[in-house]
């Protein structure tokens, strides 16, 4: 039998295979997971490796998807290169972000005794908290990209993945990983037990962690396995975890946290509005007394996923952009490090400069004459200087269509009660991106209203700190069917007035 020989993480692993199968495959069964966004679809480019020896010639497709440096330097994609004899394939380390985004949580009784673990699974990562929960302190922590990203980049191309191989695999691939996080923390927390956990994330992901069949999310009538607001089978750690409700198919336990620890219900006499960014931006609408929910489909792109030269916020993202002398671009770069690739915050910021210095119009297209904008494999794209990362045409738009869905869903929650934006008291900005976007540039793009940025406050991870809430203080239990009794989902699939604001917030042009 042939032999792939793999080099990854400092260690060498020899994996025997059979037949001529995909690089991507053979990895699996050696149980190394590349990420692969568009679930094995050949449309990403994101599952490449540097690769010697038996392998099958290089396809027209899979060329377009590699530059001339990178198809010289032995560079493949997983997805569409066979394994054919014996052959060696060098790995990144798999990208991790560094640090935790902010968990700020609101007032609380500490009522409960031992340890406990909050956990919020997000679509592209996956955040951990140990507390000593009598004192209320932070023992540990872990954070890492969400390993099912392997089986696609969004929950629906996840659930068409378990469609075609069962739920199996991607329980054991979020189980698996959970179980590592929570051993790290043990481990720093100097203990072998836990007394408590609470697990939050969106419907689909907790049917995943639950084993449970997700394919009644993604289809007519939209109807779930469970909604939740139980102990769940499935352990971790030994310990039987609380999933808090979800509202809805698309409105999950995470925005039910996100509430919870943003306290807005508190404010009674306030019209605000909650928007939870990932690649499902999930939006809330607080107005007198009434919770008005929708999620819109806004991609992995500010998650650093599905961008040519995308990436987490870590040691070598590309964070911040900013406009340079004589018309250049400055940027910023996490760790100090040489460039690596760009992350939310930092593609977010180079389409506002972008916009302001006239290199992109207002109806995303690159302006070919600028001195800023040059070749990238057959298509427009502005590369960084000093470094070799590049934002393509293709790359802004999915940012334009990623900042459309959410002002659309916005604007559509606010039409449904008759309210205009300027009506709104508050807007609170919950998930890691916007925990470290720039609230000037979000305004300049069209990524919410801007008549809303002098109003906006940053949660950082509001899912999480809503877990970690009900983790320590009991009480917050009860508050949770205050919030689902109060609650309505507002579906936009299918709704004509979302698709005449997502048509409406299409283009880049300033309402200010």
């Amino acid at each position: 039998m042939p032999t792939l020989t793999i080099h990854a993480d400092s260690a060498v692993k020899h994996w025997s295979f059979s037949g001529k199968q995909s690089l991507a495959a053979v990895l699996q069964q050696a149980g190394i997971g590349l990420q692969m966004p568009c679930g094995g679809n050949h449309t990403c480019g994101k599952c490449k490796v540097r690769c010697s020896g038996a392998f099958s010639p290089l396809t027209a497709e899979e060329a377009a998807l590699l530059s001339p440096e990178e198809q010289a330097g032995g560079v493949r994609l997983a997805c569409l290169t066979r394994v054919v004899g014996d052959a060696s394939v060098l790995l990144h380390e798999k990208t991790t972000v560094s640090t935790l985004s902010a968990v700020t949580l609101p007032e609380h009784t500490l009522g409960r005794q031992g340890l406990g673990l909050a956990v919020d699974i997000g679509t592209t990562t996956v955040a951990m908290q140990l507390y000593q929960l009598e004192t209320g302190a932070l023992l540990a922590e872990a954070l890492g990209i969400n390993r099912q990203d392997r089986f696609g980049a969004d929950v629906i191309s996840r659930i068409e993945s378990s469609n075609q191989q069962g739920v199996a695999s991607l329980q054991a691939c979020i189980h698996c990983q959970l179980e590592e996080m929570a051993a790290s923390c043990m481990r720093q927390a100097g203990t072998d037990h836990l007394d408590a956990a609470v697990i939050t994330g969106n419907t689909t992901m907790l049917h995943f962690w639950e084993g449970l069949d997700p394919r009644g999310i993604a289809v007519a009538p939209f109807t779930p396995a469970s909604l939740f607001g139980c102990t769940g089978r499935t352990a971790i750690a030994g310990i039987a975890p609380y999933l808090p409700p979800c509202l809805g198919p698309y409105v999950g336990a995470d925005i039910v946290c996100a509430v919870l620890s943003s306290g807005l219900m508190g404010r009674v006499d306030e019209t605000a509005v909650l928007a939870d960014l990932g690649t499902n931006g999930e939006i809330v609408l607080f107005h007198q007394g009434r919770l008005y929910c929708a999620s819109t489909a806004m991609g992995p792109a500010f998650e650093g996923a599905g961008l040519s030269c995308g990436m987490q916020a870590s040691p070598g993202a590309i964070s911040t952009v900013s406009p340079g002398q004589d018309g250049s671009l400055t940027i910023s770069v996490i760790g100090g490090e040489e460039a690596q690739g760009i992350c939310g915050s930092g593609a977010l910021d180079a389409v506002a400069v972008l916009l302001e210095c006239g290199v992109l119009d207002e109806s995303g297209l690159l302006e070919k004459s600028s001195p800023l904008v040059c070749d990238r494999n057959g298509q427009s794209a502005v590369q960084f200087p000093g470094t070799s990362v590049y934002l393509t045409q293709k790359d802004i738009r999915q940012i334009q269509l990623a900042k459309a869905a959410l002002c659309a869903g916005i604007q559509t929650l606010l039409e449904t009660t008759s309210l205009q934006p300027e009506q709104v008291h508050r807007l609170y900005i919950a998930g890691g991106f916007g925990h470290y976007m720039n609230l000037g540039s979000a305004a300049r793009i069209g990524l919410f209203p801007p008549c809303l940025r002098p109003k906006a406050r940053v949660l950082g991870n509001a899912a999480l700190a809503g877990a970690v809430t009900l983790l320590l203080d009991p009480f917050y239990m009860d508050i949770l069917s205050d919030i689902t009794s109060r609650s309505e989902e507002i579906p936009l699939s299918g709704n004509s007035t979302f698709s005449d604001n997502y048509i409406d917030h299409i283009t880049f042009e300033s309402d200010e």
